[in-house]
């Protein structure tokens, strides 16, 4: 999860990278009882960051072969050796070409 966003400004697009599998992965549980729906498969594809008072992420996850969800996130800085990840929602009926827009 990359560094140097200006504050308050989302990022461009990113592909999502093995730092997303791990946060991703404890959050499909929740995803998928807010949905009402089982995923064939959860893994992240590409995201935007915020910088804010630590980062919000809006994070595009494949569940299905043409099937894709968006999480929202936040997650805060470091606090000694805590960081607090928070599920802020997320958007059921996506594609792979939809464009990522935080919600």
């Amino acid at each position: 999860m990359s560094e140097g966003n200006m504050l308050g400004a989302w990022s461009e697009t990113k592909p999502a990278g093995g730092d997303f599998t791990m946060l991703t992965s404890w959050l499909r549980y929740i995803s998928e009882e807010t949905t009402k729906r089982k995923f064939n498969e959860f893994k992240p594809i590409e995201y935007k960051e915020q910088l804010v008072h630590g980062k919000n992420y809006v994070i595009k996850v494949q569940v299905g072969e043409n099937d894709y969800v968006l999480l929202q996130v936040f997650q805060s800085f470091p606090l000694g050796n805590k960081v607090e990840t928070k599920f802020e929602g997320v958007q059921d009926d996506h594609k792979r070409d939809d464009p990522l827009k935080p919600f």
